[in-house]
């Protein structure tokens, strides 16, 4: 009879354990598609003077850029904390500290990050 228990005991603990495995996890990255974890540093001005400073916005026009919202973000590649400026989607909100789903590129090379979804 202890031997039955026990077996049974297992078996239920390998259940639950599977089924709590087969979650989807909503906070996941796309990492198979190179999207990176990210944290929103600060908000762009929606001054020109900040966007001419930035290869990746040098080439917008005052209006394209006013009407536009752009943050810098941080995330870890390869030991090192890198900074860029990515474009925030249409009716997303975001804020200093936010975590995010995000495609780097270097601004550097004149090209935006794109922001997948955030994770507030």
């Amino acid at each position: 009879m202890r031997r039955m228990t026990g077996v049974l005991s297992i078996a239920v603990s390998a259940v639950l354990l599977a089924a709590c495995a087969s979650k989807s996890d909503t906070r996941a990255v796309n990492w198979e598609q190179r999207a990176k974890r990210a944290w929103v540093v600060s908000e762009l001005a929606p001054d020109a003077s900040v966007a001419a400073a930035r290869p990746c916005l040098a080439n917008l026009s005052v209006a394209d850029y006013a009407s536009r919202h752009f943050v810098e973000v941080r995330y870890h590649h390869a030991k090192l904390m890198h900074h860029e400026i990515a474009e925030v989607p249409p009716g997303m909100v975001l804020k200093a500290g936010d975590e995010i789903e995000l495609w780097p590129a270097a601004c550097s090379a004149g090209k935006l990050s794109r922001i997948g979804k955030a994770f507030n």
